[in-house]
């Protein structure tokens, strides 16, 4: 499988266009307040790099089960992907004179992140569909994008990272079953999991339909 230029150049663009809405912002404001934008489109590129990796050296590595760490880091890293829509939360931190502003460099990150996550999985679709049933795949992909719209609550409204599975794993278990089955919780945890899921599972299947040809991919 080789790497695809139009997505980097894309990608690239994009980030960068993002990048200096953000600088302008700093100076045109003094304000360093949205600079956590720039760290999100890192974490949300984080899946993407994994599974380019991935997929360029599948064909080398003779252990396929030495590949579930990876593809278990790539779950816990893919949320970041689309999380940063969530980030439109903080436009009441912006001024009336710069809502408009904000708002658009929000976005211009938000779908820069949407479009690393559906490019990400998309990767991985291709690589397990050389060795299972196409359909068997297709369910495992949107089970992927409800456990990352799970992933987006946890980040979002409980403040937990990818990472801190392995620093409190106790109590972020805790928290998932409060999180799913707690009647005080449930509706929101379920709500934007199934939401979340659901703009993961569609964007997915309108960009893989995009790109399909005679050939299967």
């Amino acid at each position: 499988m080789t790497p695809n230029n139009k997505h980097y150049s894309f990608l690239a663009f994009w980030g960068l266009f993002g990048l200096l809405m953000v600088l302008f912002r700093v100076l045109l404001t003094g304000s360093f307040f949205y600079v956590f934008l720039v760290w999100n489109l890192f974490l949300a590129s984080i899946p993407y790099c994994i599974s380019q990796v991935t997929t360029a050296y599948f064909n080398l590595v003779s252990k396929k089960w030495l590949l579930l760490p990876v593809a278990f880091i790539w779950l816990l890293f893919l949320p970041n992907a689309p999380y940063i829509i969530t980030d439109f939360i903080h436009l009441n931190q912006s001024s009336g004179n710069l809502l408009w502003y904000d708002a658009f460099m929000i976005f211009v990150f938000a779908t820069n992140g949407l479009c690393y996550g559906i490019l990400s999985m998309h990767d991985v679709y291709k690589l397990l569909r050389t060795n299972w049933n196409a359909y068997f795949t297709i369910y495992l992909i949107i089970l992927v994008a409800f456990l990352s719209g799970f992933g987006i609550y946890l980040g979002r409204y409980l403040r937990w990272n990818s990472w801190e599975i392995f620093t409190d794993p106790v109590t972020l278990l805790y928290d998932i079953k409060i999180s799913l089955f707690d009647a005080k919780y449930r509706f929101k945890s379920w709500g934007i999991t199934c939401l979340f899921g659901g703009l993961l599972s569609f964007s997915w299947l309108y960009y893989k339909s995009l790109i399909t040809t005679n050939k299967s991919v």
